[in-house]
């Protein structure tokens, strides 16, 4: 696949630009943009990507941080692959694969100023409680739900960690496909977006 000049600072780069797999989750570009947003990434910046799927959020917290580093998790080896041909794509060398299951792959690594949570395999859980000891006072966590149950578990963990300016915020986009002479819109499924800030002390 030949490599993309995406010289443009803005986040939001368009899904088809991506290597994709069907069978491997993307966060979408609209999602992507808010996300990035609520990480308030810096330059130098440490940052996970827990459940990396496809790396397209990894890819554009690597664009954005210049001599940051980005920690892409993901335990599904297509996966890894779809994350490393992304990393290639656009030409980033600040993306490190960490193949494995979750949180047990989050104890190696350095300490994190902002982590992005999304997808959990069914060990949420155990995720927000290893983020919340590797991640440095001060530093934001983020995470997207896709489900029901997910939401009001992320936000109590938050709350009774005494995590400050929590926020969800839902998101749903939908496009206009062509249809014939006309356009319908074509809704994606709801994504609520989780942030907070770890207490300094």
């Amino acid at each position: 696949m030949s490599k993309v000049d995406w010289p443009f600072t803005t986040p939001g780069i368009p899904d088809h630009l991506f290597k994709r797999d069907n069978n491997i989750p993307m966060t979408k570009q609209e999602v992507r943009m808010i996300v990035l947003g609520k990480l308030r990434l810096f330059p130098g910046a440490v940052v996970y990507d827990v459940g990396a799927g496809t790396g397209s959020v990894s890819v554009e917290c690597a664009l954005q941080l210049k001599q940051g580093t980005v920690y892409a998790l993901e335990k599904d080896g297509s996966a890894d692959e779809l994350v490393e041909a992304n990393a290639r794509r656009f030409g980033l060398s600040n993306i490190k694969l960490v193949p494995g299951q979750a949180p047990a792959t989050m104890e190696k690594l350095p300490p994190a100023d902002r982590i992005f949570i999304g997808g959990s395999a069914g060990v949420l859980a155990g995720i927000l409680a290893t983020a919340h000891q590797k991640l440095k006072p001060g530093g934001w966590l983020v995470a997207t739900a896709v489900t029901i149950e997910t939401t009001p578990q992320v936000m109590r963990f938050l709350a009774e960690q005494g995590y400050e300016q929590v926020e969800a915020v839902s998101i749903t986009v939908a496009q206009a496909k062509p249809l014939g002479k006309s356009h319908l819109w074509r809704g994606q499924n709801p994504v609520t977006v989780i942030s907070g800030r770890k207490p300094r002390q």
